[in-house]
């Protein structure tokens, strides 16, 4: 995740906008008209990726990564322009003196057809819409030239109803999507849990967040879920938890520090890429499978932009699936690792460059590994 592409949304929604005209701003595209406020904003993108092992996708995808006891093709060469970027942002005054702020951007990932990231509303600390889930939080996701944030944090998007007062925000979200959903087994190929036939979603996931940003800045989170199977005739439940917390310490000017660790039964993925799914079903009862993921990055600025180093871990308890027998368990990935290193840089406004080597890891729970170098590039061209 490039630093610029958490900031546009924010920017977009706050930026100083010119009256009854348009200009171009730093953020923007504005217009005025009839008391709202449109910014319109966005960037052209191109990645170009090599990976020296495996083919591991236009982002990183870890059941892609070949074990030592596969044998499969190596040298791989992609480049695409599907990260590109699109939104409007508004702002309105409204009669009683308060504001309403929508959101709707997309992008081109994955087929190059338009794709929804952002669609939602905002009036006085009530947010309805598809925007970052509210768990665990941005605080330990060290800037990335690939476009998936690094492994064992959670930053994807998902509809949800949100009230925030100060540094608190609640929220019940869509269930299923970003956590998952129940697994009958485990496919073979890629380590990942087969979601059930029977798998619902009876109730939202409740999110709670405490986030304070500035030099010190730092989240404590936590998710509440409900995992269910029923096929009309028998069904069962178990509830899953998860807690974060995460710091980014601004130790210099230049250089900033940034950690997070995040841990749950049944959390499926809110940890992201975690090896794991949130539970399987095993003679008709739902299990909740145990998760942990964590950071550690340094951002050091240097001339035009920064360099980042950065290591993240996800992991995944499959032992009670293999001892239950779930079919495939004993190749389920249980552990996933990315070490970043970066220097992504802008040599004027609006233009950013960046470049980076990635060493990523599997581990499957019968204790065979693998491992994948990719080398990317990216040159990003915002208005």
């Amino acid at each position: 995740m490039k630093s610029i592409s958490q900031s546009r949304v924010l920017l977009g929604c706050t930026a100083s906008l010119s009256l009854m005209a348009v200009s171009v701003s730093a953020a923007a595209l504005d217009l005025n008209v009839a008391g709202t406020k449109a910014s319109l904003y966005g960037y052209a993108e191109l990645n170009m990726i090599y990976d020296k092992n495996a083919n591991l996708g236009p982002l990183f995808t870890p059941g892609a990564i070949a074990l030592d006891s596969d044998s499969s093709s190596e040298g791989h060469f992609q480049a695409d322009a599907y990260e590109s970027r699109l939104g409007l942002s508004t702002v309105t005054e409204l009669e009683d003196g308060s504001q309403l702020k929508t959101v709707i951007e997309g992008d081109f990932f994955g087929t190059g057809n338009l794709r929804l990231r952002h669609a939602y509303g905002e009036w006085n600390g009530v947010l309805a819409g598809q925007t970052w889930t509210n768990f665990p939080g941005f605080t330990g996701i060290y800037p990335t030239v690939d476009f998936r944030v690094p492994v064992g944090t959670s930053e994807t998007r998902q509809a949800q109803l949100r009230y925030t007062t100060g540094n608190l925000s609640v929220a019940l979200e869509e269930s299923g999507k970003l956590g998952g959903q129940v697994a009958a087994s485990v496919n073979a190929a890629n380590g990942a849990g087969v979601k059930a036939t029977n798998a619902k979603n009876g109730m939202p996931d409740f999110t709670i967040r405490y986030a304070v940003r500035g030099a010190t800045s730092y989240h404590a989170s936590a998710v509440l879920r409900q995992l269910t199977v029923d096929d009309g005739t028998d069904d069962d439940s178990a509830f899953g938890w998860g807690v974060s917390f995460g710091v980014a310490q601004d130790v210099t000017d230049a250089l900033t520090l940034r950690a997070s660790v995040i841990h749950g039964d049944g959390i499926g993925g809110y940890i992201n890429l975690n090896p794991g799914a949130p539970a399987y079903v095993s003679n008709g009862k739902v299990e909740t499978i145990e998760s942990t993921g964590g950071t550690l990055a340094a951002t050091l600025k240097v001339g035009p932009g920064a360099v980042t180093l950065g290591t993240a871990i996800a992991t995944a308890d499959w032992d009670d699936a293999v001892a239950d027998s779930l079919t495939g368990a004993e190749n389920a990935n249980e552990m996933v690792q990315s070490t970043h290193l970066n220097y992504i840089w802008s040599p004027v406004n609006r233009i950013t460059f960046g470049a980076e080597v990635a060493y990523h890891q599997r581990e499957i729970w019968s204790g065979d590994r693998g491992n994948a170098l990719r080398v990317q590039g990216m040159a990003q061209f915002a208005f």
